[in-house]
C-alpha cells in the first residue's frame, strides 16, 4: 500500500501525483455506491413528496405526518451521501494516516457514529410508519364495527316488519 510520510519541510504531493493504488479500489466502489443509492433514494423522496402535496384529499394530520416523513427520509439519504464521500476520501493514499493515527481513529469514529445515526434514523421511521399504521387500522376496524351494527339493526327492522306483514296476511286469510 501506497502511503506518504511527511517529512518536514516538504509539503505533501499533490491530488494529481497520487497513484490509485489496488487497496483504495473497494473504498471508491463502496462510496461510489453509497453516493448513487442515497442520491436515488432522495430523488424517489422529492418525487413521492411532489405527488403527496398536491393530494387534495389528504388531511392536516396525513399531511404533517407526510411532511415529517419527507424529512427524516431526506435526512437519511443525504447522510448516506456523506458517508459515501468520506468513505471515498479516508481510503485515499493522499490521507496521512500512518502519521497521525489518532485522526485516523477519530475519523473513522466519526463516521461510524454517523452510520449509526442513519440507522436509528431508519428505525425511527420505521416506528412513526408502524403507529401510524396501527392507527389507522384501528380507526377502520372501529369503522367496520360501526358498520356491521348498523346493518344488524337494519337486518333485525326488515325482518321485523316482514314478521309483522306475514301476520297482517295470515290474519286476513282467517277473516
Amino acid at each position: 500500500m501506497a502511503t506518504f510520510q511527511q517529512i518536514k519541510g516538504v509539503p505533501p504531493p499533490t491530488l494529481k501525483d497520487v497513484p490509485i493504488v489496488a487497496d483504495t479500489i473497494p473504498g471508491i466502489i463502496v462510496g461510489t455506491l453509497l453516493v448513487l443509492f442515497g442520491a436515488g433514494l432522495i430523488q424517489l423522496h422529492r418525487t413521492s413528496w411532489f405527488h403527496r402535496q398536491h393530494d387534495d384529499e389528504l388531511s392536516d394530520d396525513d399531511y404533517q405526518f407526510f411532511s415529517r416523513q419527507y424529512r427524516r427520509r431526506m435526512q437519511t439519504s443525504s447522510l448516506l451521501i456523506l458517508i459515501g464521500f468520506l468513505i471515498v476520501i479516508g481510503d485515499s493514499p493522499y490521507m496521512p494516516w500512518k502519521t497521525y493515527p489518532g485522526l485516523f481513529a477519530v475519523y473513522w469514529l466519526g463516521i461510524l457514529l454517523i452510520a449509526f445515526w442513519v440507522i436509528l434514523s431508519a428505525i425511527g421511521d420505521m416506528s412513526a410508519s408502524r403507529v401510524r399504521s396501527t392507527t389507522l387500522i384501528s380507526r377502520i376496524q372501529d369503522q367496520q364495527r360501526i358498520l356491521e351494527k348498523q346493518l344488524s339493526e337494519l337486518r333485525q327492522k326488515h325482518q321485523g316488519k316482514s314478521q309483522s306483514s306475514e301476520d297482517d296476511e295470515t290474519s286476513e286469510t282467517k277473516d
